[in-house]
Order: C-alpha cells, then structure tokens, then sequence
C-alpha cells in the first residue's frame, strides 16, 4: 500500500462525509456510476481503506465531483487544511495557469504520426460533458486532418446549434485550437468554453478572476445577455480558428453584419459593467 494511497482513502472518505447532504459509501458510488461504468459501494469502501486503487478514469470522475484537483486528492491530507480554503478553491491561479492536472485525449494517426482532429457533432453535445477527457468517448466519433492549420498544436472540431453566435449560423462547423494557460486569452476572444454542464458553448470571453473567479461569457447575438461561469466549471477552452458553414450567406445578412459588429462592440460596455459590479 503506497503513501499516496493511503491519503487517497483519508481524502476521499474526508470529502464524502463532509459533502453536503453527507454521502453513504452507496450514495458516491451511485453519483460517480455511468452507463459503462458502475461504480458500486465496495469498490467506494475498498478505496477509502487503501485496499483497492481506482483506475485513472475514476479518479477524475472523483475529482470532478468534488471539484478538487487529483493532485491535491493524492498528496495532501485534507482533512488538517483549513475548511474554508478547500470550499472556497483558492488554486485558481494553478486552475486558470494549467499547472493543475488535465487530460486532454487526443485521438492519432498512426500513419502520419500527427494528432487527429475530432468532430463533436450536436447529437454529442451532452455526452461531451463527462466525456471529453475519455479516449473510448472519441472511438465512432469522425475525425479529420487540415492542411491549412498551423502544424503543432491541438484542434478539435464542433457543430454550432441555436441562434446565439451571429454570423455564424446552426449547423456551422467551428474549429477550436486548445488553450493551456487561460490567462493568455484576450478579452473578447471567440472561444469554445466546455463546461461541467453544458458540454461546449461558443461566446465572447472576458476574464472576470480577479473579481469574482469567473468568466463572463458574451453571444454576439445582442438578444442575449452576457453571464458568468466559475471558472472552476470550466474544463476546457478552446480559440475559434475558423469555421465551416453549410450555407452561403445572403446579401440581407451581409449587408447587416457591420451595423450588427457596431453594436456588439458598444454592448462590450455591458460586460465592463458586470464586473465593475462584483
């Protein structure tokens, strides 16, 4: 039995009692269960006495419900912090910095020896919510390779669905590049956010952290209004690159696009006053 494990048991048993409603051993192991994976009430309890240790995917299930990094689950012993810092999260630079652990799966071709890009179509939206770090999640998903993006880094291909984003319209293919260190993204950057309940939405970034450790997301649809996301609910965050519609705009629409661009930078104002506010 290793050192680590042994805090491993300390925490997670630590982290379900001090979880509001308390949890049974039966109660965690119903919340951590999904359709190919169930985590039953002995394998909670073989856990918490150090005599089993879980395999990397419940790990993360583990920290993602209790929204605490795997580091801090393996290494520290939570039960002597003070109670008030592990609620409240005061990693956020770690969190926002990428110096916390996070998965990315990244599907291959062997052949070419270079990262694939997947396609999250909207019918997946949901399962990429829990999924989007399980390599078995991308298996049947498509993927593809772009010549004319940048070679060496990370992209991932999503369908737009709703209203929110104009000029960009339903159906839209949109393509991320990955974001590390969330402190480099420029306010008012068009980026795919995945979240812990929404899966993946497209908007208008602006970093609120200082202020109320948040993002606050923007549509350009000016028929929405901006609102906020801990950014300990965010997993992860990507940079629109380029898209690919399955329409050709019409000439209403493009007539209309400057006057809309003129309003969307006018209602930025709206964001500046949300968080002049926190």
């Amino acid at each position: 039995m290793s050192k680590e494990i042994t805090k491993f048991g300390q925490n997670l048993r630590f982290l379900r009692l001090q979880h509001k409603p308390k949890l049974s051993q039966t109660d965690l192991g119903t919340a951590l269960s999904t359709a190919d994976d169930n985590v039953s009430r002995s394998a909670i309890s073989s856990y918490e006495d150090g005599r089993a240790e879980p395999n990397y995917k419940r790990l993360e299930k583990i920290s993602n419900f209790f929204d605490i990094p795997i580091d801090q689950i393996l290494t520290q012993e939570l039960d002597k912090l003070d109670k008030l810092n592990i609620l409240k999260k005061e990693n956020v630079s770690d969190h926002t910095s990428g110096k916390d652990l996070r998965i990315l799966a990244i599907p291959m071709d062997k052949d070419k020896d270079e990262e694939n890009i997947v396609f999250i179509p909207e019918k997946a939206r949901a399962g990429y919510a829990s999924g989007y770090s399980d390599i078995g999640f991308f298996k049947n998903l498509p993927k593809y390779t772009l010549p004319f993006l940048p070679k060496g880094k990370t992209y991932r291909a999503f369908e737009i669905s709703g209203d929110s984003m104009p000029p960009l319209n339903e159906g839209t293919i949109i393509i991320g590049e990955y974001i590390d260190d969330w402190n480099d993204i420029k306010e008012g950057t068009v980026c795919i956010v995945t979240t812990r309940n929404d899966g993946f939405v497209l908007k208008k970034v602006y970093n609120n952290i200082t202020n109320n450790n948040s993002f606050i997301l923007k549509s350009t649809n000016l028929r929405y209004s901006p609102y906020e996301v801990d950014v300990h609910d965010v997993r992860e965050v990507w940079r629109l690159v380029a898209h690919i519609s399955k329409e050709f705009p019409d000439n209403e629409e493009a007539n209309s696009l400057t006057e809309m661009q003129e309003a969307i930078w006018r209602l930025d104002q709206e964001v500046l006053n949300m968080k002049r506010k926190n």
